[in-house]
């Protein structure tokens, strides 16, 4: 039977991604309401099936008042965490160790990490318990410990591969409780954004591309993965990326 939600809640919605993810929904899904969530939620795309609503680490009750608000009319059939960082005024990607800062490391997997795992603890409840429901969250190949040959980017890739992590913690206990459900975490390829824009001169032609094209190959994994693969990493095209 095709996955057809009818109610999604994107995080990170204001961005590249997110706000193609959840347009990707309303496109796909006629009849699905979509909860946006963003730090500014003003940059949200506007539409009559798409209800905004602001969110950060900082405001933990607000998120989870949300929750309990989307739980009351009825819950969530698929949750996309676009949230990231890769790089911001305070916070750059290590070349080397002789870079790593405790100020830099903090931001990165405050975003990274933590911001998701938040998400998880509050949202995660809201999914059905005896049907398939979805929680996918991006992660990234560069936090593939076993694919690592270049070395750098610490914070990053520590950052993803603790997400890694906590996406086959929470994919075990959701087993135990909703047994159809699936968290995965999905890399979406190199995306023509602003996270990628400090470093598309050293990205071979051909290998960009465009957020909505990203969204929708994201949401073609996720409408056909099922329960052989909770817990895992998946690429765009549906390949696993090893731990």
């Amino acid at each position: 039977m095709p996955f057809s939600p009818k109610r999604v809640a994107v995080f990170g919605a204001s961005g590249a991604i997110g706000s193609a993810f959840a347009q990707e929904c309303l496109d796909r899904y006629g009849t699905a309401k979509v909860f946006c969530f963003a730090r500014s939620p003003e940059r949200i795309p506007k539409h009559d099936r798409i209800e905004s609503h602001a969110f950060s680490l900082e405001d933990l009750e607000g998120l989870q008042a949300n929750a309990e608000a989307i739980k009351a009319v009825g819950g969530l059939d698929l949750i996309f965490v676009a949230t990231g960082q890769l790089h911001s005024a305070t916070a750059k990607p290590e070349k080397t160790m002789r870079s790593l800062s405790i100020a830099s490391m903090e931001e990165t997997l405050h975003t990274n990490t933590i911001l998701p795992a938040m998400i998880m603890k509050h949202f995660l409840p809201l999914l059905p318990k005896h049907k398939k429901a979805v929680f996918a969250v991006i992660s990234a190949r560069v936090g593939s410990v076993s694919d690592n040959y270049l070395g750098g980017w610490y914070s990053y890739r520590a950052s993803k591969a603790a997400l890694n992590m906590l996406i086959r913690c929470a994919a075990i206990e959701m087993q135990r409780t909703h047994q159809s459900s699936v968290v995965i975490g999905v890399h979406p390829g190199t995306v023509d954004s602003d996270l990628s824009k400090p470093f598309q001169r050293n990205i071979p032609e051909g290998q960009m591309m465009r957020p909505a094209k990203s969204a929708a190959m994201l949401l073609d994994v996720i409408s056909k993965v099922d329960q052989s693969q909770t817990g895992k990493c998946l690429a765009y095209d549906g390949t696993e990326i090893l731990p």
